[in-house]
């Protein structure tokens, strides 16, 4: 296995977010693409592929990957459509889900315009989180930068501004609350995760 993949695998061991950030922007769409030629539907195959994320972030310390990442992600996905799909047939639902009448969120095959679009999303995603920081309020915003985007400790962010660590946490705590309002119907709930837990 390359180096490149061990420090990747490292990451998602030791929890570091940057990692599962990246991985998630990289994957993403490709992942619900898959999926979707599984489930059939594209709020299903989103609903999965945050699953999938969600797990590895909580089972990271006994997390065990043996293949490359990206053939891990692809096999977690595809294991997980499965088994929703069974799921489905144990419940006998699965006839009244292939007959939704929501046809523009149904469809096996992904065409390269409809990924292309995907991505394009992606991209206005990253655009939206930060154009809802930036209109936060001043200090809110500072202590978010630092510590979201920087990644510092609490006494690190109070340090650099100059104020206690509880007020860093009041700050934290206002602006958190602003994007969970602003953002929950906009991002993938696994990112929405990591960037306001």
């Amino acid at each position: 296995m390359r180096t490149e993949e061990l420090n990747i695998i490292a990451g998602l061991q030791n929890g570091n977010e940057e990692t599962y950030i990246l991985l998630f922007r990289e994957y993403y769409v490709s992942l619900c693409a898959y999926s979707r030629k599984y489930v059939g539907r594209k709020d299903v195959a989103e609903e999965i592929v945050s699953e999938v994320f969600f797990k590895i972030w909580e089972n990271r310390k006994t997390l065990r990957i043996t293949t490359s990442v990206k053939s891990y992600l692809f096999q977690a996905v595809c294991n997980n459509s499965l088994y929703y799909l069974r799921k489905l047939k144990k419940e006998e639902n699965i006839e009244a889900y292939f007959s939704d009448t929501d046809f523009e969120n149904i469809g096996f095959a992904t065409s390269p315009e409809e990924e292309k679009e995907a991505s394009i999303l992606l991209d206005d995603m990253t655009e939206r989180i930060e154009e809802v920081v930036s209109q936060l309020p001043k200090q809110q915003q500072i202590a978010f930068r630092l510590k979201r985007f920087e990644g510092k400790k609490n006494k690190e962010v109070a340090e650099e501004m100059g104020i206690s660590i509880k007020t860093v946490e009041m700050h934290l705590s206002k602006a958190m609350f602003t994007l969970r309002n602003q953002l929950k119907d906009y991002l993938p709930t696994f990112l929405l995760f990591l960037l306001l837990k």
